[in-house]
């Protein structure tokens, strides 16, 4: 078990920096105390861990602890802390009178009888000097959430002690001033502007409390204490709830005030209803009344825009019935005249079918004496004359109007070239050329013509003449005196 209630009081008590910095809360009431007794002695009853011991000897005490639990002894021994393992009740018996400077018991209390408790409060009014304190803490049934609740989280606790209770044990123990000190609530509760919720009644009473007492003494050593039991420590149960229900009447006032506004809104609003009832109502009938005079004019402008649209319609049809007739005549007339086209178009086929028939009897004709002419010995004696005949045609009307071209001179040499070269080489076709010539006045001039043409391009152009061969310069200079020959008769 020594072990399991070191590490309960490491988890849920709270660390040693934690606890000695609550301890020190103590200070406006041993701190005139060291003053007074410098170097006394203190005796702690279960002492644990040894904080309020290290805090004494910090403030110049003679220390001294007891408690049964070994191995919470043993953080005091890690610390050189001046603790024994002892009975604490029966240990505080064994002083001497008048031997110490201050008494103490944090959290002890609650775990002894009433008969214990009592014990111990007739022995310090024994040990105490004059003007030495006793202080005893416990946990505050005053808060609700310790009271039904974390007070059972130590296993070892018997009962809550009121704080009444225990004061009024320690008045009767015979000590003349005794002060009961609230500890631990939340800073924020002290505040007398914070809003005290329902939950910080039942939990925001200062968790623990003390019962501080001290001996008689004389006046002036009692003044040195005056301030520390003057001051008011701590939130009671009554203080908050005290606040809660100021908090609740505020709210309640609040409300009852909201209420009224609400109601008056109300009223107002039901009357401003009745007026936009009024004025809608009005406003609705300028609407209908104007919606009816607007019915009237739209029936009236629809009605006219009827009446335009139905007299444009019958216009209009009048217009296109006019139309139609006029295209209709147009179109009758267009037929007629179709029809005299085709008639005329059937006459002169008629007449085109004639006419082509009798052409056609005509080339049957022509064709028969032109195969006649073929076959015939003159057709044959006159192939040279037809040969040069056509080209020497086309020749003689482009000479007389003029549209001979330096190309086209040359070629007209290259076939007088040719036809001369084919005369020499034929000499029989160049006899009956020179006898149609000489036959032919026209063939006679036009190859006059040709020939006096030619030979003065000779003459201007020596190289044309050298690009001819000798026969056919020599067929060249025949025609040249024929017709030379014929210009002389």
């Amino acid at each position: 078990m020594d072990s399991f209630y070191r590490a309960f009081e490491d988890r849920y008590r709270g660390s040693r920096e934690l606890i000695k910095s609550r301890l020190a809360q103590y200070a406006p009431f041993f701190q005139p105390l060291a003053t007074l007794y410098p170097g006394a002695k203190t005796f702690d009853l279960g002492c644990g861990r040894g904080e309020w011991l290290e805090l004494m000897s910090e403030a110049g005490f003679d220390s001294t602890g007891a408690d049964l639990d070994a191995d919470m002894l043993e953080a005091c021994r890690e610390r050189n802390l001046p603790a024994i393992q002892a009975d604490a009740i029966e240990h505080l018996a064994s002083l001497e009178s008048n031997s110490c400077a201050l008494i103490s018991a944090f959290h002890v209390v609650e775990h002894i009888s009433f008969e214990q408790l009592q014990s111990v409060v007739s022995e310090a009014s024994r040990v105490l000097r004059p003007g030495g304190l006793l202080i005893f803490e416990t946990p505050n049934p005053e808060n609700i959430g310790v009271a039904t609740n974390d007070f059972y989280h130590d296993p070892t606790h018997q009962k809550p002690i009121p704080s009444l209770l225990l004061s009024f044990v320690v008045e009767h123990g015979g000590f003349d001033t005794v002060k009961t000190v609230r500890l631990q609530e939340s800073p924020a509760l002290r505040s007398p502007d914070h809003a005290v919720r329902l939950l910080d009644v039942i939990r925001g009473v200062s968790p623990d409390y003390a019962v501080i007492a001290q001996k008689a003494a004389d006046p002036d050593i009692k003044e040195r204490f005056a301030q520390a039991f003057a001051t008011d420590y701590g939130l009671s149960l009554g203080q908050l709830a005290d606040r809660y229900e100021a908090r609740t009447d505020s709210a309640r006032l609040l409300m009852e005030k909201i209420e009224a506004r609400i109601q008056r809104m109300d009223e107002r609003l039901q009357l401003v209803e009745v007026e936009e009832r009024q004025v809608a109502e009005g406003r609705l009938q300028i609407v209908e009344e104007r919606h009816r005079h607007a019915e009237v004019e739209q029936r009236q402008v629809a009605e006219g825009r009827l009446q335009l649209v139905e007299e444009r319609h019958r216009h209009v049809e009048v217009e296109q019935r006019q139309e139609a007739e006029a295209r209709l005549q147009l179109a009758e007339e267009r037929h007629l005249h179709a029809e005299e086209l085709r008639q005329r178009a059937e006459s002169q086929l008629r007449d085109a079918e004639a006419r082509a028939q009798h052409a056609e009897a005509q080339a049957q004709q022509a064709n028969a004496l032109l195969h006649a002419v073929q076959h015939s010995t003159s057709w044959r004696v006159s192939a040279p004359v037809r040969i040069v005949g056509a080209p020497l045609r086309r020749l003689t009307s482009a000479i007389s109007e003029r549209r001979l071209l330096s190309g086209t001179k040359r070629r007209i040499k290259t076939v007088l070239s040719a036809g001369a070269i084919t005369l020499t080489k034929r000499p029989a076709l160049k006899r009956v050329a020179l006898r149609l010539v000489k036959l032919s006045p026209t063939l006679d001039r036009r190859l006059r013509t040709i020939v006096t043409s030619s030979a003065g391009n000779a003459v201007s152009s020596s190289q044309s003449q050298r690009e001819l061969s000798q026969s056919a310069r020599e067929v060249l200079e025949e025609l040249r005196a024929t017709v030379r020959a014929s210009e002389s008769r």
